[in-house]
């Protein structure tokens, strides 16, 4: 059942996504859903890419240390680096960039940068 209330990426930080690890993100693909597991949450210690609050069309964004979610998906189909939708069952859907970065024989290895 998804969140009565949308997953707000905007404030989003690494121990959001932390007790996921392990479980399928479902993304629509042309050939059917796809189960992409959250592989892991990586942080980046030593950079504050948004060290002060920062205002975008009114709005303010809050200081954020920049993380990436590492997704593990099957060989085939490889999805290109683009915005998508993955659907999980406790945060709702999430609209970010994927980007594969590593195949090998058993996996393709894709990541979400936040920033």
């Amino acid at each position: 059942m998804p969140p009565s209330t949308p997953f707000d990426m905007i404030s989003a930080a690494p121990e959001d996504f932390g007790p996921h690890i392990g479980e399928p993100f479902t993304v629509q693909t042309e050939a059917g859903p796809l189960a992409l597991i959250l592989d892991n949450v990586k942080r980046f210690e030593r950079s504050m890419i948004r060290d002060k609050v920062v205002r975008i069309e009114g709005e303010a964004l809050p200081p954020r240390q920049a993380f990436a979610l590492t997704f593990e998906g099957p060989v085939t189909p490889v999805l290109a680096s683009a915005m998508v939708t993955l659907q999980h069952p406790t945060l709702g859907d999430l609209t970010l960039f994927l980007s594969p970065f590593r195949q090998d024989e058993d996996c393709v290895l894709y990541e979400a940068l936040f920033n």
